[in-house]
């Protein structure tokens, strides 16, 4: 008797959002993180990127109004869809100094995840005015539950974990936002 084998070869699979927004579940009262459907997952590309690769070209430095000496944070610029799904995923380090501000597009309860992102963040999230309006702090890495602060924001900020505390940036505190030449 003759049996035929069959391979069958399972790759990785790795998904297209992290440490980003969660799709809209448009105006359903009442849903649930886990009621709302993530993005389909992609092939994992054949070789990890490179950190140089995950930078984005747009750049910025923040400051809070009002504070003379600082703190100053020098972030990326995600604007565009694939910058926002794309976020901090990857990276192996950010420095203390350094950031990525989220440009959402419209106020809203925003909701992020830490899929593939490797490093703590705090996650800031900001009215049209760059004010803060709720701090999530010290967010673990390479988690796919949802966080959010709960009220309306414009714009997220990821830094480094403990640099919310470590700086004072608590709900209310007014940030601004000097664009580097393109």
């Amino acid at each position: 008797m003759r049996v035929a084998a069959t391979m069958v070869v399972v790759t990785g699979l790795v998904p297209l959002a992290a440490c980003a927004r969660q799709p809209d579940p448009g105006p359903v009262a009442g849903r649930r993180a886990a009621d709302v459907p993530t993005r389909a997952a992609e092939p994992a590309p054949p070789s990890a990127p490179r950190e140089a690769d995950l930078i984005l070209p747009r750049r910025g430095t923040m400051t809070v109004v009002g504070r003379s000496a600082g703190p100053t944070f020098q972030v990326e610029l995600a604007i565009d869809d694939a910058e926002r799904t794309r976020g901090l995923m990857f990276r192996r380090r950010l420095a203390d100094d350094a950031g990525m501000l989220f440009f959402m597009g419209r106020d809203h309860d925003w909701q992020f995840w830490m899929r593939n992102t490797y490093i703590p963040l705090d996650m800031l999230f900001l009215d049209a005015e760059l004010r803060v309006v709720g701090v999530v702090a010290n967010v673990p890495p390479l988690t796919e539950a949802m966080r959010s602060c709960g009220r309306k924001s414009r714009y997220v900020l990821e830094l480094a974990a403990h640099q919310a505390e470590r700086h004072g940036l608590v709900p209310g505190v007014q940030l601004q936002l000097e664009r580097a030449a393109p």
